[in-house]
């Protein structure tokens, strides 16, 4: 795996026309920026998971990490790792019996499950020439008709 850049979630919002969510990902060294589009079902699990607003029963994710934890290992991980067609990739990093496994996973379920498990998220340095400066050049490059909250 190449260099990694560790990233915080800057920012989460809905985009009423498209349904969608804008996933705003910052580098915690540079502060330099990277936004993904995810659905609203993907969206609303990570803003969930920000706001630490849990419902009774167990979502996808929940799941997930419910599974990692009965099979005794943990999640060390996330890593944004590429993007091919418009489209970003991602593995999950879990680890099980001192071994790290890599799976593969959409960026969205990937970051939902971090946020759970209070893991780091990195982007491979191979996507920083697709990082940008301010939020600004982000909102500038939108369709001209989005809304921000």
């Amino acid at each position: 795996m190449s260099d990694l850049l560790e990233v915080i979630i800057k920012r989460v919002t809905p985009d009423i026309q498209s349904g969608q969510y804008k996933v705003v990902l910052q580098d915690k060294l540079s502060g330099r920026l990277l936004m993904i589009w995810v659905g609203h079902f993907e969206g609303t699990a990570i803003a969930m998971g920000l706001e630490e607003s849990w419902v009774p029963r167990p979502l996808t994710h929940d799941l997930i990490k419910n599974i990692i934890h009965s099979l005794n290992a943990y999640l060390s991980r996330v890593i944004i790792t590429d993007l091919r067609d418009n489209t970003f990739y991602a593995v999950v990093c879990i680890v099980l019996d001192g071994k790290e496994i890599m799976v593969d996973s959409r960026p969205s379920d990937a970051i939902a499950i971090a946020i759970r498990e209070k893991s780091p998220i990195f982007v491979s340095s191979n996507l920083a020439d697709k990082m940008i400066d301010e939020v600004d050049e982000i909102f500038e490059t939108m369709q001209p008709k989005e809304t921000v909250h």
